[in-house]
Parts: C-alpha cells; structure tokens; sequence
C-alpha cells in the first residue's frame, strides 16, 4: 500500500494532469457580466415574486395617500412712482432684494392673518384611522365590516366618515391640544381631554359650553356627525402662530428671475375649490395692503398741504399789501446788477429754505428728533439759513429805500412761486386719492385644480418596483460576494481544487419518491414480479424514471468511472458528503443500478450504521449487516443480500443502527474483510456518513482506492467543504474528485428533444 505522501503525489486519473494539493483554491474568482447573469437567473422566481412586492407596495401606497392638489394665482407688483415728480413717476430698482420683500411681504402676518380668520383655518378635525389598513378597508368593504365589529377596532374608522363644526372656542392653554369626540349613534357624540370626559353626551346642532374652572370654558357646537358608533376624532383648535406656520409651509412664491415684477402664488392642499378660494383671498389681501399702505402716505401728505397753503395764501396776501403800500409811500431807486444778483440769490435760498422745512414737517409726522434722517435736516436747514443771514447782512449796506422796496418785492415773487407749487401738488395729490388703485395687479387668479399633483401613480409604481428590486438585487449581490456556500461547478472546483465529474440537477421525480411511494409504470414492471421487485421499481429513481436527465447525467458518471479509479490501489469506491442531507446515498444507490443494469457485479455497501436506510430502499428486511459481517458474528453469505435488481448485491448497515450506540470495526477487521470481499465483485461501493458528523469516512476511506465528494448546491460553505477534505486527506483517504448534486441549472432543451425521439 503507498504511503501517506505516495497516495496524494502519484499519479493522478487521466484527463486532469497532475492534480494540484487538495484543500486549496486553483481557479480564481470572477465576477464578470455572465456570472451576474446566472445569478440572476438562477433567481429569477426571487426577481417576478419581489416585482410584485414593489407593485403591491405602490398599490398601498396611492390608496393609503391623500391626494394634494395646487393651484397658483399671477400678480404683478408695479411702482407707480412719485406724483410729485417731473416726468410724471420714476421706476423703482427691481432687483433680487426688492422681490425678496415683497415675498416676505406676501407671507406676513398682516396679510395671512385676515384670511386664516375668514376661512377658519385655526380649526381641524380628523378621524382615528389605522394607516394603510383603514384606507384598505374603505376601498373594500368587506374588510372594513369584518374589522368594524371587532371591540379593538372600534375607536377606528374603516369607511368614509364626516364632522363638521359650527363653532369651536378653548382657552389659549388648551390650544394645539387634541380633544376627542366620539360618536355615540343616533346624532349623539361624548367630548374628552385625554383622560378627563368633558361631555358626556351632546347632540348635534346644539351648542354647548364647558366651564373648566379658573374662569376658562369651552365652546362647541357640531353641525353634522356621520360615522359608526365609537368612531373617535381628534378635534384640534390650532394657536395662531401654529395655523400661520402650517399655512406658509403650503405657500410659495415663485419668479422667472430676479428682476421680474411677475410673482406666481401657489398653495397646496387637500380641497382644491377650498386652496383656490385662499389664495384668491391672500392675493387680494396683499392687494389691500399694499394699496392702504399707499393710500396712507397720500393722505399725510394732503393732510399737510392742506394745512400748510391757507397759511401760505395769507403770507402772500399780507406781502403783496406790504409791498403796494411801501411803493405809495416812498420814491423808486433804480437797482443796480450787483444788488439784483444778490437778491436773486436770497429769493433762490428763501426759496430753498421753505423747501427743507416742509420736508423737516414730513420726516416729523415718521420719525423723532433724534432720527439721523431729521437731525440731518435740521443741518441742511441751518447752512441755508446762515447763507440768508450773510447775503441780508449784505444788502443793508444800499440805502434803506431801495433795499426795503427789493426784499418787499423779492419776498411777494417767493410766496407766489411758493403758493403756486403748493397748490399743484395739493391738487394732484387730491386726484391720486381718488382714484388711487394700489400698485398689485391680479393678471390670474386661481382656479381649483383638476388633477392632484400627489401622489404621481405612474412615478410611485417605478419607483416602488424599481426601488424594491433595486434592493433585492443589491440583496443578491451582497450575498454572492460575501458567502461562502458552493452555488455552482466552478464555485467547486475553486473552493476544493478538485476535478468536479458531474453536475446533477434537481429531480422533480426523485422529490416524490423521497416523499412517499412514486407512482411506477406498469408497463416497467414484469409480470409476476416480487414485492421486493416492487419496492425498489418505486424508490429508484434509475428504475422509476430512467429517463430523468439527472439518471442521464449518472450515466455519464457511469462511462467515466473507469478513468477515475484508473489510477486506484483497488475496485473500492467511497461515495462521501460534507454534511448530511447532501444526496450522497441517492448517487450511490443510483450508480450501483445503472453498473448493475450495463452488466456489472456490483456491491452496494452501507456504512451509515446510525441512519442508513439502503435495505429499505432495496426492499430488503433488517438483518445483519457490515458491523456483524466484519466482527465474524454473522455469515458472509447471510449478509451480502442479492437483489431484485440482477447483478447488485448489498450489505446493510445490520442491527447496529438500532442500538443506542455504535462500536465501529477497527482497520485491520475491515481491511481484511474488504481484501477477501472486493474482489469477488467488478466494484464495491461504500456508501459512508457525512465527514463532519462522523469519522466513518475517514477510518473506511483508507481501504477505498477512490472517493467521491458529494456537494449539494447551495447547502455547503467553502470552509466545511475544505475542512471535510483536510480531514480526509489527513487519514490517508485519497479524494478523487466532487459530484455538485441538486443544481438549479435548467434541463437542456436538446435533451428533451432527443428523449422525445426516442420514445
């Protein structure tokens, strides 16, 4: 026999080469577009169920979620400019911040507030609903009654339902805090604050106040009520800074760019008639005030005039009167050019100084004294007065006559330009007034909207399908790239550096057998046959189905078995699994039928003493079997059994599977059994526990000259596979190669092709 290191560094079966040191991966791993493919394939009934998943979460989704509509109104903001001016008006600097304002002061309080008063916004009510299942209930019927009558659903709504309030006051402390109304039947409802029952009962249409105590009370009335009995709804009167909030959160002000005086309002909601009745409001309350705001500038301003030319009027009258009597009683001078220079500059000064002075009584009516803007003012004032002071002091040097009759003339053409002005600006402002219409044009008001604008059906249902196979195939992939479970041939080959001789697929066939008696052909079985016949034409699958495309693959195991144990000491071949469950008995069952079936003497051992079941698969009875055989305590010739399939014989687990524990044979027993039992057949085939859970495999896998490694698909991680090999190859059992059983792969279309031919 060769040793240790001879039996893993000999020859090796033809056809692979020098076959590298077991345990260790040769052939890399990839990760390229075609394995991704396969992955995919492989769980494409994974990829429809998880489409439908996304489809039924959209489904969920648009049902469970109102819709919100939005409407938008166009209005432009115009600078009608100052009347008082030359042209007629000056354009404002329409920029970013001047926009900016006026979408401030679209959202303010001032002019939200008058709207949230009209239209009641401070108050809300809402039914209890479960989310999701309510909104299912009230699309199906028979869902919302089946749930309805259930004592925990009670407090719930499950169809459609309705309250309406007349009236609703509390106390400023009791703002934004739910109270809940519960319908009792027959237009009665209860009132509660959290624990404390407020009413016990009120009908409706009737208006009811609550004394709270400490001078505090509560007033409802409620218009209409339509629900089930013991439907619960939170009634919330909101504060004002709270329902403002709310209201500019569903507000916004859009521009086709920084200067532009177009501002398009928009507003979204839950009613679209009741949004576009609100923003028509706001607009026309920004309106409002921008308009009130003008019309009070205006007013100040002819209030002031108003005031100030009757004043005028008679400065000019008393002047006109100083100046005819002057020139009755005294003689005319002649003036010269400096002296009319001088005094053309007084009355230009007189003249200026008059000006400031009203625009001092105006920053007066808005500001302190102390205001940068009037102290700036006052300075102004005083340089023009001080340049009076200096020119008059100039014009007492001429003789007194001449100067008296200049300032007397100088000061009658000042009142008269003066009054002239301000009679001008008197009466434009008197025209503005009248017919003053603000500087906010409404181009478009708002309409209520037809289509909402959420949720978007089309976009939830890719969305929802995308988004949840987005994360099953992230799933998928996450997987594949960090398990360690042999998924297919090359994952194997990789895994274990083994040749891998065959690829079984799933048997549909084999299922039903493993799950009770198959049905059999008739026509397959011979007449007169034995029970024995029977049982194993209904538990094999190479007899039941033979034309099953797994049997088909074990036939192709068949014809190369002769290259693999080419290389052998012996005509021993142990069929062996990692783990149990991995179908290491099904090939070895299998295999030993069809070497049976193409003339082979074949013998079937199993040494699976605590779980073996081949006696029931051959249709055999209990008797003794490998351990007794071995020890010498039964007949070689009571324990290898013929059976009903000619040319296969097995040897059972015997008794021992029956006892509590089990003594294996030591190696010299089984060595020397096997020499005197193996060449009496053309191949024995040990069928062993799985290597991890026992070390049958590796005692009797020394007296085999071959080993096959079964792999199921899916169901063995990379570290046991190589575990189960070192722990073989460490006992001196030379492993020839792996068999992946259980495959997903599909059952080539030429091959049904071919057996259709054939039959």
């Amino acid at each position: 026999m060769k040793t240790f290191t001879e039996a893993y560094t000999g020859a090796a079966a033809p056809g692979y080469g020098n076959m590298p040191m077991q345990g260790y991966a040769t052939v890399p791993a990839t990760s390229d577009a075609k394995a991704y493919l396969k992955l995919l394939l492989s769980h494409k009934l994974g990829l429809v169920l998880t489409l439908l998943l996304g489809l039924g979460l959209a489904w969920l989704y648009l049902i469970s979620t109102k819709p919100v509509y939005e409407t938008s109104a166009l209005v432009e903001v115009v600078e009608r400019g100052n009347l008082f001016d030359d042209d007629g008006g000056s354009a404002t600097d329409w920029n970013a911040p001047t926009i900016k304002e006026e979408a401030n002061r679209l959202r303010s309080r001032r002019v939200l507030q008058p709207v949230v008063d009209n239209y009641d916004l401070r108050t809300s009510v809402s039914a209890r609903r479960v989310p999701v299942l309510s909104d299912l209930a009230a699309r199906i019927p028979f869902i919302g009654n089946t749930i309805s009558g259930l004592d925990a659903a009670r407090p719930y709504a499950w169809a459609e339902t309705e309250l309406t309030l007349a009236e609703l006051a509390v106390p400023r402390r009791l703002e934004d805090s739910a109270l809940t109304l519960t319908a009792l039947g027959d237009g009665q409802y209860s009132l509660a604050l959290a624990d404390r029952v407020l009413l016990d009962s009120a009908s409706v249409g009737q208006r009811m106040q609550i004394d709270l105590g400490n001078a505090e009370t509560i007033t409802i009335a409620v218009d209409s009520l339509d629900a089930r009995d013991g439907v619960e709804f939170d009634v919330v009167q909101h504060s004002l800074e709270e329902t403002i909030t709310q209201l500019r959160d569903r507000l916004s002000t859009e521009t086709s760019d920084t200067k532009s005086r177009m501002i398009t309002v928009k507003l979204a909601g839950r009613d679209p008639d009741q949004i576009a009745r609100i923003t028509n409001a706001i607009v026309t309350e920004y309106q409002a005030v921008r308009l009130g705001s003008e019309n009070l500038a205006t007013r100040t301003e002819l209030e002031l005039y108003e005031e100030d030319l009757p004043r005028v009027e008679q400065e000019l009258r008393e002047a006109e009167v100083a100046l005819s009597e002057f020139r009755r009683n005294s003689q005319s001078y002649d003036e010269d050019a400096q002296t009319r220079a001088k005094i053309g500059q007084l009355n230009k000064l007189e003249t200026q100084l008059i000006d400031l002075q009203i625009a001092r009584d105006e920053l007066r009516e808005r500001y302190t004294d102390v205001h940068p803007s009037l102290r700036k003012q006052n300075k102004e004032i005083a340089v023009v007065q001080r340049a009076i002071n200096t020119i008059a002091g100039s014009i007492r040097t001429r003789p007194d006559t001449q100067r008296e009759l200049s300032v007397l003339e100088q000061q009658v053409a000042t009142k008269l330009s003066l009054f002239t002005e301000m009679s001008e600006k008197l009466q434009k402002l008197r025209v503005a007034q009248a017919g003053n219409v603000g500087s906010v044009d409404i181009y478009d008001p708002a309409l209520a909207p037809r289509k909402p604008i959420s949720p978007n059906g089309p976009l939830a249902i890719v969305g929802a399908t995308l988004g949840t196979l987005f994360l099953y195939l992230l799933w998928l992939t996450l997987r594949s790239a960090l398990t360690t479970k042999i998924t297919d041939q090359e994952s194997l080959e990789r895994a274990s550096g083994l040749p891998v001789y065959m690829n079984i697929p799933k048997s549909a066939a084999q299922k039903r057998i493993a799950n009770g008696p198959a049905v059999v052909d008739p026509r397959r079985l011979l007449p007169g046959s034995s029970d024995s016949e029977d049982v194993v034409s209904s538990r094999v699958l190479a007899i039941a189905k033979p034309d099953d495309y797994s049997v088909e693959n074990l036939r192709g195991l068949r014809s190369m078995l002769e290259d693999v144990m080419a290389g052998a000491d012996n005509n021993v071949l142990m069929v062996t699994s990692p783990l149990p469950s991995m179908g290491k008995s099904f090939v070895s069952l299998n295999l030993a039928v069809l070497l049976a079936q193409a003339g082979r003497r074949v013998l079937l051992i199993d040494a699976d003493y605590q779980r073996g079941q081949m006696h029931k698969s051959l249709g055999l009875q209990v008797g003794p079997g490998l351990p007794e055989v071995v020890r010498g305590k039964s007949e070689l010739r009571e324990t290898v059994r013929a059976t009903a399939v000619q040319n296969l014989y097995c040897i059972p687990r015997g008794f021992s599977g029956d006892a509590g524990s089990v003594q294996m044979p030591s190696d010299k027993e089984f060595a020397a059994f096997m020499q005197v039992v193996a060449p009496r057949f053309d191949i024995a085939i040990i069928d062993t526990p799985p290597v991890l859970s026992v070390a049958t495999a590796a005692s009797l896998g020394r007296h085999a000259g071959s080993t096959i490694m079964v792999v199921k698909e899916g169901e063995v991680k990379e570290p046991q596979l190589n575990e189960s090999i070192k722990r073989l190859m460490f006992s001196g059992v030379r492993v020839s190669g792996c068999i992946l059983n259980g495959s997903s792969a599909p059952t080539p279309k030429h091959y049904a092709y071919y057996r259709e031919q054939l039959d």
